[in-house]
């Protein structure tokens, strides 16, 4: 059989398709396999994303948003730098994000993530412009009757609670009515900060306040002390009290044994003089166990009140002004 017989270039032809052919059946079956990890694998190992990894993705998405952009499909566009800032924040997605919320006319987002670009590039090239958009936005959000607010908190991820009501975590932006209000902010481990602000009707502005780690509790502690809360409570006056009690109980029995005693002295007859002896005798041993548990009780309650020292935290309150805006701090010393 030669090269030239058209059979045998068929026959060729035919063997170099189906090896092709398994070549690629046993690929795919081979990158299926890789694809799908089996069970066991998947429960025991979970690998983390490396940072490069996590670089490359949001460098992924902040393409893909960019393509979309400029295909004019803005919401597409904003997701996609979203998930990207979520991945690695950075100004310049900032930024997109802030020009992106411009296309679709969302005052609101647009002033948030221009206030954001510059407080994470305050010394961008384009300030004054960008400042620009800012003050426009924010007379646009004053008409309405609003004003915009972020707080800020060090470390994040505080609980936000304004005028009672919870909003959110830290870092948070929410619009606001101008004027005082109250901030609560918690979180797990540290002292709940308390203070209040006022916002401003024309301009937004930036609340922060670095939180006081919590004192650590004595394991014997159930409960905390509250500030200016005294070592023993009321235990030294309730104990005083039942003592007070006690001893007044010893005296009315002390007058009724006198009074039964000189009822036996004037009786004429055995059995009532007897009576008035028994009488006697037993308001005399209830006297006698009052006064003894009073005096004990006295003694214990006058000590208590010797010791029982107030346990007041030195607090202050430091406040600072930041650029647009203000921080609050919270400083207490034990």
């Amino acid at each position: 059989m030669t090269e030239s017989d058209p059979k045998s270039r068929l026959a060729a032809g035919r063997s170099r398709c189906w090896l092709r052919v398994s070549l690629s059946v046993l690929l795919a079956g081979s990158l299926s396999s890789m694809a799908q990890p089996s069970a066991l694998a998947a429960e025991t190992s979970v690998t983390p994303a490396s940072a490069d990894e996590q670089r490359s993705l949001a460098k992924a998405k902040y393409a893909e948003g960019v393509e979309a952009y400029r295909a004019t499909h803005y919401v597409d566009a904003v997701r996609l730098f979203l998930e990207a800032d979520a991945i690695s924040p950075s100004a310049a997605l900032s930024y997109n994000i802030a020009r992106a919320y411009e296309k679709l006319s969302d005052d609101a987002q647009t002033l948030r993530w221009y206030r954001n670009y510059l407080r994470l590039n305050p010394q961008a090239k384009n300030r004054a412009e960008v400042e620009g958009f800012i003050r426009s936005l924010s007379r646009a959000l004053a008409k309405r009757g609003i004003q915009q607010l972020t707080v800020l908190t060090w470390p994040p991820g505080a609980t936000v609670a304004i005028d009672g009501t919870p909003l959110g975590v830290s870092p948070l932006t929410v619009e606001l009515r101008p004027g005082k209000h109250s901030a609560l902010l918690s979180h797990r481990g540290f002292v709940d900060f308390n203070g209040s602000f006022v916002l401003p009707q024309a301009t937004p502005i930036d609340v922060g306040a670095t939180l006081q780690a919590a004192a650590t509790r004595d394991p014997v502690t159930s409960e905390p002390q509250p500030e200016g809360a005294r070592r023993f409570g009321i235990v030294p006056y309730v104990t005083l009290g039942a003592a007070a009690a006690c001893l007044a109980g010893a005296g009315f029995f002390e007058l009724s044994r006198h009074s039964a005693q000189s009822d036996a002295r004037s009786e004429q007859v055995q059995l009532d003089y007897e009576r008035d002896i028994q009488t006697m005798h037993s308001r005399q041993t209830s006297a006698r166990v009052l006064l003894g548990v009073g005096g004990a009780l006295a003694v214990t309650g006058a000590t208590l009140l010797v010791f029982n020292t107030r346990l007041t935290a030195e607090s202050r309150a430091v406040a600072a002004s930041v650029p647009g805006g203000a921080m609050l701090s919270w400083e207490r010393q034990f």
